[in-house]
């Protein structure tokens, strides 16, 4: 039987060289070719969280492009973390042979190394101005205590999205819709109206947010007709904005960050 001391080094031995084997684990297809072929998985399956250039959709994917990756950086956790998933998260395994997911990993890792567009040359005071009041932004969005509840909480939407990101959001708000910010719209058989943003469905049910915040369950059997509606509520800011506008507005989004004066 080992000692305890003896023990003890034997267990941090053995963790120094585990650790060290992960370490070793490298990506062996990292060539333009993998890389090319990367890029079609990723937009095909992770795009949709992740947006097409790895900075991820209102609400979503993380930001990939910083390079930072709370579940481990190294190839072999970004290969496992891709294959396996994240439990308690939007982020499923994906089940892939060996070679794809590591040219998955092999395109990851290049959004990191591309320029960022992170100044949008506006001013974040007049943003404010025009989240609240113009824009009409704070209507549906939360920033820190006030606002609404129909759309995504951005009270640090700034640490989790790229300017190039939330300026494309505010002018083409369809580009990227996930199933979770589906509006529903019903009416029952007694002919009342019901709409808001659905949260779950089943066989017989629905469940959905209403406008004022409220959470409504819908017997399908109680209801007329009800449509699924998967473009976004957000009206597009193209035109009804100036440029300038835009910059400004993209300015003060991008100062949101959680315990930053908002």
């Amino acid at each position: 039987m080992l000692k305890p001391l003896s023990a003890l080094v034997c267990f941090v031995g053995c963790t120094l060289i585990l650790g060290a084997q992960e370490a070793e684990v490298r990506n062996p297809y990292t060539s333009p070719a993998d890389v090319a072929s990367g890029e079609k998985l990723f937009r095909a399956h992770c795009a949709v969280c992740h947006g097409l250039d790895g900075s991820g959709p209102r609400g979503a994917g993380s930001d990939l492009t910083k390079g930072e990756f709370r579940h481990g950086g190294s190839d072999a956790k970004l290969r496992e973390t891709i294959s396996e998933g994240i439990d308690g998260t939007d982020m499923t395994g994906i089940f892939f042979d060996g070679r794809q997911l590591w040219q998955i990993v092999a395109y990851v890792r290049t959004l990191s190394q591309s320029p960022k567009s992170s100044a949008s040359g506006g001013d974040p005071v007049r943003g404010k101005d025009l989240f609240h009041n113009k824009g009409g932004c704070g209507q549906c969005h939360k920033v820190g205590d006030t606002g609404g509840r129909l759309a995504p909480n951005l009270s640090d939407i700034g640490a989790r999205r790229s300017a190039q990101f939330l300026r494309t959001s505010l002018l083409r708000p369809n580009a990227t819709v996930l199933p979770r910010h589906w509006t529903l719209r019903a009416v029952t058989k007694k002919g009342e109206q019901v709409s808001g943003t659905r949260l779950n469905e089943d066989s017989h049910s629905l469940q959905i947010r209403d406008s004022g915040g409220r959470l409504v369950t819908l017997l399908k059997s109680e209801l007329r007709e009800y449509e699924l509606i998967k473009t976004s509520s957000m009206p597009p800011y193209e035109g009804r904005l100036s440029a300038g506008e835009i910059g400004d507005l993209v300015a003060y989004l991008s100062t949101l960050r959680r315990g930053a004066p908002q």
